[in-house]
């Protein structure tokens, strides 16, 4: 008798359970999605009830309306004054901006407009920039900037990891709060998972440190899938940070860039951290110690290109659609994900096919073998185009960049994915500098020596496991 109670028990929790995923589909047909999404998410609900139930719950809801126009609420003043704080900390007048971009090749004026309307990027020019590659290297780099702060030092990570390469750069900020320099470091909750009792000397000593969207699975349901994905750091106002590469030990032996600026740009980037510290503190820093008058200081050019659920434009994916469809003679990029919407994908394809030289570096093995198996689902398309893929290894490849015609480069936070482009907060930089995007195409060139290239011949004839599990995640490709 027990043995049928517990039988029934289950069999009624079964049942209970694809009829309530049953009535999740007029939820995923709500969000008006791309089909791919739609029946990606219908698919898994109706073939794993109980999973699909919590998944759905936890990633799939739309954009997550409510903490994006929570965000919206609390940030559209500060926003505006944000606005006029760089106006006042960049010289450039609108007139010379517009003159600037009338100047360039028309290939490259399409790009600045479109980065200068959708990403709330003006272009700045005056600047100094200096491509770090690797982890090490940066983190020397910035804590050589943290020792020679004065004033502030702001941080904005999405992983910062407990180990030895935090904790140096923890050891600087307490040198620096020591100074009576004010530090604040924001970390998403999510990729820093665990880094709490690393931090727990620095608030102690002064300095302050705040998660993105704290974790509570509960009353924040909506917003585990909304992550900060960004890496930023602003020292003084006047020196700043930006690309791919967190903070952590497991980091340091994995291909990756960062740019270090100095000049009217850094505007920018504190503008991003002030507006994601005011999110999640309420604490308002737009004062003119965050926002010093700055100096040309050097000849590159720059747009610093922010995306992420709150915008009703997905800035980041237009701008790199824009970017592979002006190119003329080469779009180089590397990137750890590859997971294309098909807008993106046409534009790659496009591209090679009217004789553009596409490359595309990717690594040899993934730390999430999911988004690994998803991209290469892609690959027959592209390979068949023209595209030329390269498999990066042995160690991990992260840069996120992309190189078109020899004339301007992107380095940033975002991948080529959709996650990226839709879910996360991004940011990129945008370089017109022919001396940076010299030393990024021969990065790209030194890591395609360093790969296996795929020819489409062999590529064709991998073995039927082999595409099955890519067809696993091309149908999850929508939900990575």
């Amino acid at each position: 008798m027990p043995d049928l109670d517990a039988s029934t028990l289950i069999s009624a929790l079964v049942t209970l359970s694809e009829i309530v995923s049953v009535a999740f589909i007029p939820l995923v047909l709500l969000r008006r999605k791309e089909p791919s999404s739609t029946f990606a998410w219908i698919f898994v609900l109706l073939a794993f009830p109980a999973l699909g139930i919590v998944l759905f719950w936890y990633l799939g809801r739309d954009r997550v309306r409510r903490p994006v126009r929570t965000r919206l609420e609390i940030s559209s003043e500060m926003r505006q004054r944000l606005v006029d704080r760089i106006t006042s900390s960049v010289t450039v007048s609108p007139l010379a901006r517009h003159s600037l971009i009338d100047a360039q090749p028309e290939e490259m004026r399409g790009v600045m407009r479109l980065a200068t309307k959708m990403g709330r990027a003006d272009l700045v020019p005056g600047n100094r920039v200096e491509l770090l590659v690797g982890a090490q290297p940066t983190y020397d780099a910035l804590i050589a900037a943290i020792d020679r702060a004065s004033e502030h030092v702001h941080l904005e990570f999405y992983a910062f990891r407990r180990g030895r390469s935090a904790e140096r750069v923890v050891e600087a900020l307490e040198r620096a709060v020591a100074r009576g320099v004010k530090v604040r470091l924001l970390y998403d909750a999510f990729g820093s998972l665990g880094v709490g009792r690393t931090l727990g000397g620095l608030r102690r000593k002064g300095g302050r440190a705040f998660p993105f969207f704290p974790l509570d699975p509960i009353r924040r349901a909506a917003t585990i899938n909304l992550r900060n994905h960004r890496k930023v750091v602003v020292v003084d106002g006047s020196l700043g940070f930006c690309g791919g590469i967190n903070v952590g030990d497991e980091f340091v032996p994995w291909r990756d860039v960062m740019l270090r600026i100095e000049g009217p740009a850094v505007a920018q980037l504190q503008a991003v951290f002030v507006e994601d510290w005011f999110f999640a503190t309420r604490e308002s820093l737009d004062d003119d110690a965050c926002f010093p008058a700055l100096e040309d200081r050097g000849e590159s050019i720059l747009q610093c290109v922010q995306s992420g659920p709150d915008q009703t434009v997905e800035a980041i994916h237009r701008l790199y659609f824009a970017a592979i469809a002006a190119a003329r003679e080469r779009v180089w990029i590397s990137t750890p994900y590859f997971v294309p919407d098909r807008a993106v994908l046409v534009a790659l394809q496009t591209a090679a096919l009217r004789g553009v030289d596409v490359r595309l570096v990717v690594p040899a093995h993934s730390n999430y073998p999911i988004a690994k198996w998803a991209g290469e689902s892609f690959y027959d398309e592209l390979l068949e185009a023209g595209v030329r893929i390269f498999e990066y290894g042995p160690e991990m490849l992260h840069t996120k960049a992309l190189v078109v015609d020899g004339r301007f480069a992107t380095v940033g936070s975002a991948n080529l994915d959709v996650r990226s482009f839709r879910l996360n907060f991004e940011l990129v930089a945008v370089v017109y500098d022919e001396d940076i995007v010299f030393e990024l195409t021969e990065l790209h060139s030194s890591d395609q020596r360093a790969s296996h290239e795929l020819v489409h011949p062999q590529w064709s004839k991998r073995r039927w496991g082999a595409r099955l599990r890519e067809g696993v995640g091309r149908l999850l490709s929508p939900m990575l």
